[in-house]
């Protein structure tokens, strides 16, 4: 009996300081890097510093994979094992497109193994981008439901949201689209319009175009809006009548 105990107690023992001596991943400052509200880079992506440290009194932790998300790239950490207390050093950029705005948010998979279990975690990549221009509720024009020889429209909401007046201008569209402005348009600070474009399909098929109009503000001078579309062929019996 006493042996037992004896035997019990010595593994327990084992068992607390193995526990205490094992390794334990960390993301240092949490699993979501945040750029928090900034203008839009001129490089075209942000970049940053994702430090990953073993936190436990002992052990390794070895990184075994890590895949970045769409829309986002991660240089290799400097080290793929980490001692207790040791830390490995990852640079990431996250891409921004011209006409991206508002919140953006990507991810990056690692995946690691504390010498006993192998586990999958996934870091947050965040950014609030500011732009004067915001074009919304995307950045391009969607057609539906187009038939031939049938008027189809859409629209953008197109809002100012600097800190002072900009005038839009030269508006133009190819492709056979029209636009319900050509001239110019100036923008108070908070001010927003609906740019509409129409066009009548003359054939069946993806349908593609182009709407593009100049800023005066130095971070917008050219902006370009393409339009998607598929034609079907029209249902009404005046046109089939006419396609014999």
């Amino acid at each position: 009996m006493l042996r037992s105990l004896l035997t019990l107690a010595v593994a327990l023992v084992a068992s607390t300081a193995l526990s205490f001596a094992q390794a334990k991943f960390e993301v240092v400052g949490g699993e979501t890097y945040d750029w928090g509200k900034v203008k839009p880079p001129t490089g075209g992506y942000l970049e940053g510093t994702i430090k990953m440290k073993n936190v436990g009194k002992g052990g390794l932790i070895k990184l075994l994979e890590i895949k970045p998300g769409c829309g986002c790239t991660k240089t290799d950490p400097d080290r793929l094992e980490m001692s207790a207390g040791e830390v490995s050093s990852m640079n990431v950029k996250l891409n921004i497109s011209p006409t991206q705005n508002g919140l953006v948010s990507k991810s990056i998979t690692v995946k690691y193994t504390d010498g006993v279990d192998t586990t999958t975690t996934w870091l947050h990549l965040r950014a609030d981008i500011q732009r004067a221009v915001s074009i919304s509720p995307q950045t391009y024009f969607s057609l539906v439901d187009m038939r031939i020889g049938v008027e189809a429209s859409a629209s953008l909401s197109i809002a100012n949201n600097g800190d002072g007046p900009i005038t839009f201008s030269n508006f133009v569209a190819d492709n056979g689209v029209s636009l319900n402005t050509t001239g110019k348009r100036t923008l108070k600070p908070g001010e927003k319009f609906d740019l509409v474009i129409k066009t009548i399909p003359g054939k069946s098929g993806s349908f593609n175009a182009k709407v593009s109009f100049v800023t005066d503000h130095p971070d917008h001078a050219s902006v370009e809006l393409p339009v998607y579309g598929h034609v079907m062929e029209s249902t009404s019996p005046v046109f089939q009548k006419e396609s014999k």
